[in-house]
């Protein structure tokens, strides 16, 4: 992917920035492919890295006392993530941070990003609308566990978030979901057969 490109998701998804932002922007950013499959961030890490995922997508996890990996979140491209432990208290991270795609990030040192936000507004508010657009997510995912049902809650990730459909497996759905492969799989053929 080339810096046009890069520069133009940017620009698509925050067209509040201007030239002069987006330039800032590119000056404290590394791009990074990643392959599927590859860890970002491994448990026990301090990543002091927030990364905004250009293309691809990618899920945290963490593997139970049982030995079983529970995913705690699944991001989507042209959004912002990284490791709140690790950004808000220098701590390591909790979660392993994962490729489910093949995947292409811009990664900024949180250092570079504070100072940056602190002399650029508009900088700034693209930093406030990553971490609201987070804290939504996580809201409405917790809301979704405790109060619905697992046809419930596959509905409304459908319908709020359709690409993962697109770019996750369902082993990674199912298991954010709360559910099993197999219940997901009689969920989704169920549906189909109420359809036709």
């Amino acid at each position: 992917m080339n810096t046009q490109a890069q520069r133009e998701i940017i620009q698509n998804v925050y067209p509040f920035l201007l030239e002069e932002d987006i330039n800032d922007l590119f000056n404290i950013a590394e791009y990074k492919p990643y392959k599927h499959r590859s860890v970002i961030i491994k448990s026990t890490d301090i990543s002091t890295s927030i990364f905004f995922i250009l293309e691809g997508m990618i899920r945290g996890y963490f593997i139970n006392d049982k030995g079983v990996e529970k995913n705690i979140f699944l991001r989507p491209e042209h959004t912002f993530s990284g490791s709140p432990l690790s950004l808000f208290d220098q701590k390591e991270s909790k979660y392993t941070y994962e490729a489910i795609t093949d995947s292409k990030f811009l990664c900024f040192e949180q250092s570079d990003f504070q100072e940056l936000m602190g002399r650029n507004p508009r900088i700034l508010k693209l930093y406030m609308k990553g971490i609201q657009e987070n804290i939504k997510t996580m809201v409405l995912r917790i809301e979704s566990l405790i109060d619905r049902m697992p046809e419930q809650r596959y509905d409304e990730l459908l319908n709020n978030h359709p690409q993962f459909f697109q770019k996750a497996y369902h082993k990674h759905i199912a298991n954010y979901l709360g559910i099993t492969s197999v219940s997901l799989s009689r969920i989704i053929k169920r549906k189909l057969q109420n359809k036709s």
